[in-house]
């Protein structure tokens, strides 16, 4: 699924997927109004991270 404007919102889940592995654990919340793609926005920031651990 393309995402449309949602770079920086890729670049900062990653980033804090990282620190979680690097630093201390961490806890994310994302909020919006309902059917906005708040899920598939968390499933593409982690998607590319399940396939390089394969």
């Amino acid at each position: 699924m393309k995402f449309y404007n949602r770079d920086t919102e890729l670049a900062e889940l990653r980033r804090i997927n990282r620190l979680s592995f690097t630093d201390h654990s961490r806890m994310t919340v994302i909020t919006g109004r309902r059917r906005i793609g708040k899920t598939s926005l968390a499933l593409a920031a982690t998607h590319d991270d399940e396939d390089d651990k394969v």
